[in-house]
């Protein structure tokens, strides 16, 4: 994949007019140490933002589990919050998306903690999937299906999550495509992403948990969410504000810290400030669509 082909979500840009027109944020960080010298250009008219150097297969990021997209960390009382915390995700979500039964495919799970959470909440047939041949340690009793193996599973699903999955890849309409497949005709997906333009952007400045360079590749606006959602075929039926309680890292980044037991406190503790922020300036930290899959 060449630089020029690992950007194609909006060509024409969102905002239309043409192609992109991307400006440097400048360096930042690689918190994975596997990279080397990473930077951010943004568009000046959708917002949209671009990870550099782009990165073809970005498998090998995720291949021993010990990025934060796995929680190796959480135990305890750390778990037991999150598990709260996730199983009234999953029951909210459930409400947005209509869920009245079926199949449940969790798309790229992590953890598992969710996906396992989803499957206690809905009490439905749910399938944790990702690109390792092994499932997670959290997904407990729950099926877990490789990524290799799911062209079995396409047309299957009622309902097919990606939660804060697509932004990890440079070509994202091609993954929402993929992801798209498992769904039956008719069917609903939930595709959740990390604001760009969230509040707490300007806050934290680089240490705002969401960049997360360079594990995520694509940075959403609005409108550069939208348009790779209806370039890939799906109907929007609902683009919802969604708050994910990141003050904790933030503030971890923040002070050169690691994310311990402490600071997931801190994030339940700061919750209710920052969901009131994010409200009040209607810049959340995260945007949640509701699509359907044409019949």
């Amino acid at each position: 994949m060449t630089a020029d082909a690992a950007w194609s979500i909006t060509d024409p840009c969102a905002a239309g007019g043409g192609a992109c027109d991307l400006e440097s944020m400048g360096a930042f960080a690689d918190r994975s140490g596997r990279v080397g010298a990473v930077t951010v250009e943004r568009c000046r008219r959708c917002g949209v933002g671009v990870t550099r150097p782009p990165i073809a297969d970005v498998a090998f990021l995720y291949a021993d589990r010990t990025s934060i997209d796995f929680q190796p960390q959480t135990r305890g009382l750390a778990l037991a919050i999150k598990r709260i915390a996730f199983t009234a995700q999953a029951r909210r979500m459930l409400r947005q998306a209509g869920f009245k039964g079926g199949r449940i495919i969790d798309f790229a799970c992590g953890s598992g903690l969710f996906t396992a959470c989803m499957a206690q909440a809905s009490g439905a047939e749910t399938i944790g999937a990702d690109f390792h041949g092994q499932p997670p340690p959290d997904l407990g009793d729950v099926p877990y299906r490789p990524m290799a193996t799911l062209e079995a599973l396409h047309g299957s699903a009622d309902l097919v999550l990606a939660m804060h999955v697509v932004e990890h890849d440079d070509d994202p309409r091609r993954l929402v495509r993929r992801i798209a497949a498992l769904a039956r005709p008719g069917g609903t997906l939930v595709i959740e992403v990390p604001n760009i333009d969230c509040v707490w952007t300007p806050i934290f400045g680089r240490a705002w948990d969401a960049w997360y360079i360079p594990y995520h590749r694509i940075h959403f606006s609005r409108a550069s969410i939208r348009a790779t959602v209806e370039a890939a075929g799906l109907e929007l039926v609902q683009m919802i504000d969604a708050s994910v309680p990141t003050m904790g890292r933030s503030i971890a980044n923040l002070l050169g810290r690691q994310n311990t037991t402490l600071f997931v406190l801190i994030s339940a503790v700061l919750q209710p400030l920052q969901l009131g922020l994010e409200m009040l300036t209607r810049r959340p930290s995260a945007l949640r669509l509701i699509l359907r899959k044409p019949g």
